[in-house]
């Protein structure tokens, strides 16, 4: 992560971070994990702006309860709509002054609320790794494994499977589309090191992506797609 390799005018103060390690984003994450509901999903419904999505919340539900289990989110149930609960660790404790805060809303609003914010470090020990200590160790990517990443769970889980290949240098050119099936079937990648492009296929697809990942990577087409300069 080199600024000097992603040259940019500075007009104000701006982060500029790129991340190529492995685990990559879930690393860096602010971990932060919230579920949407339909008052997202259904948003053009609701108040006619923007699109609706393909999808409802009841579809993802049970995928929410499935990650949640693995990966450990702590929080409240709360009952609020615009983030339903889900299967939460116990949460983080307010603060005296938070407590006070919360307090006050609700002596003087029915329509608003305080709630302690649902984050994948967890409190208590979950899925092999030890709780949160709150020692402020996030950005080394956690000593403790007590937040949610690659490195503290989902690479130690493939590892186990006896089955896991690991492939650094890697960087997502295309998502492979199949017409028939009309579902994602495989990924196109560069490798950073040779320049080669080798495809990989698989019933179940998941994308770790940010915003400017996502913008570099397009749906195959017919032709090739661009590639980011970076790499070359």
């Amino acid at each position: 992560m080199k600024d000097i390799e992603h040259p940019y005018k500075q007009q104000k103060p701006f982060l500029w971070t790129r991340g190529y390690q492995v685990g990559g984003r879930s690393l860096i994450w602010g971990r932060w994990s919230y579920r949407r509901g339909d008052t997202d999903f259904a948003v053009y419904e609701r108040n006619g702006i923007g699109i609706n999505w393909p999808i409802r919340y009841k579809e993802i539900e049970p995928w929410y309860d499935y990650v949640e289990s693995f990966i450990g989110v702590s929080g409240n149930r709360d009952g609020l709509p615009q983030i339903p609960d889900g299967n939460f660790l116990p949460p983080w404790e307010m603060n005296c002054l938070e407590n006070h805060v919360k307090q006050k809303l609700a002596e003087n609003y029915t329509d608003r609320q305080l709630t302690i914010g649902r984050t994948s470090n967890i409190t208590r020990a979950h899925g092999g790794r030890g709780r949160c200590l709150a020692r402020n160790l996030c950005r080394r990517g956690c000593p403790y494994g007590a937040y949610f990443s690659s490195n503290s769970s989902t690479l130690p889980a493939a590892e186990a499977t006896g089955k896991m290949t690991l492939r650094p240098h890697s960087i997502l050119h295309t998502i492979l589309y199949d017409k028939e099936k009309q579902k994602a079937s495989g990924v196109r990648i560069v490798d950073t090191e040779t320049k080669e492009t080798i495809e990989f296929y698989a019933e179940v697809i998941f994308l770790c992506a940010s915003a400017l990942a996502s913008a570099f990577m397009k749906w195959e087409q017919p032709g090739w797609v661009g590639i980011p300069k970076h790499l070359f």
